[in-house]
């Protein structure tokens, strides 16, 4: 499966022709739901997709990478101002082979994200690997760059889960960050396409992946599974292979969407256009299981 094959197909050219009105038409798409951290019980609302992005808020709170400045934000703006600053650290860091800089950076960059400790080990395991955690993310750069890349032959060896996806966003051209809030909003959208298509079952190319919440290993209901009895969705499941595979898919997907159609998504930068519905679809995906 190549980029060229999944956008012929005939779902994803119909997912992709419905969505267009869910973009930024008043009440055209409706979600809501009650936050569950740090502003308990205050209600989170959008109307179409746009106004998800309108609505976007990420409190974070990252140490930078060369001077140790302990920086926090919470919208948009901050969050792009930082991720800049991260990516082009970054990418001079890879190109001067600058391994210790590439460690602050992605450090700094799972920071940002709330999930550097789930991935020390794997930051470790590269930096002391015989290649180096630059060569390793060169090596990751290049092969996920190519103009035509097979899901089924080209992504094995690649670690991959949502901290690293938030890393290759930085060095790679048009590629988003999915993690389980992105996965959860693509498998809603799908979802809410089948039903108004009365489609039997999802569409095989269109069957994103969503990542459990933190709260499923309490007992809580599990707020990223857009699944109903007749529409089944998949965790990711720590797989590297599937994560990565779904992150292309939606890499494919998303820029197709934002380049075909004229909303206001297109009003935004051009650099700033594919981040924005990221930003939407992450959101969106905070928790799925509920409807206005």
């Amino acid at each position: 499966m190549n980029k060229l094959n999944f956008l012929k197909d005939q779902h994803v050219q119909n997912f992709i022709e419905w969505i267009k009105h869910k973009l930024d038409q008043k009440k055209s798409f409706l979600h809501s739901y009650k936050l569950q951290k740090n502003v308990r019980g205050q209600e989170w609302f959008c109307d179409s997709i746009y106004s998800a992005f309108e609505n976007y808020k990420w409190n974070y709170v990252y140490t930078h990478p060369t001077n140790q400045n302990r920086l926090t934000g919470c919208s948009f703006i901050d969050s792009e101002k930082a991720l800049n600053e991260l990516s082009k650290t970054l990418r001079e860091a890879i190109e001067t082979q600058d391994d210790k800089l590439c460690v602050s950076c992605c450090m700094s960059i799972l920071e940002w994200g709330g999930i550097l400790s789930k991935n020390k080990d794997n930051i470790e395991k590269i930096k002391t690997s015989k290649r180096g955690i630059a060569n390793y993310l060169k090596n990751v750069q290049h092969r996920l760059s190519l103009s035509v890349i097979d899901l089924e032959k080209d992504c094995e060896g690649i670690i991959m889960n949502a901290g690293f996806s938030k890393i290759y966003s930085l060095i790679i051209s048009d590629f988003v960050i999915y993690d389980g809030r992105v996965g959860a909003a693509l498998g809603l959208l799908v979802r809410k396409y089948c039903e108004d298509n009365s489609l039997l079952i999802v569409p095989e190319q269109l069957r994103f992946s969503y990542g459990n919440s933190r709260t499923v290993l309490s007992g809580i209901q599990n707020r990223r599974n857009p699944s109903t009895e007749k529409y089944k969705f998949f965790s990711l499941n720590n797989s590297s292979l599937k994560h990565i595979q779904n992150n292309i898919k939606a890499n494919w997907l998303a820029k197709e969407i934002v380049d075909r159609h004229d909303s206001r998504f297109k009003s935004l930068h051009m650099d700033r256009q594919l981040r924005a519905f990221e930003a939407a679809l992450f959101m969106i995906g905070y928790d799925v299981s509920q409807e206005p």
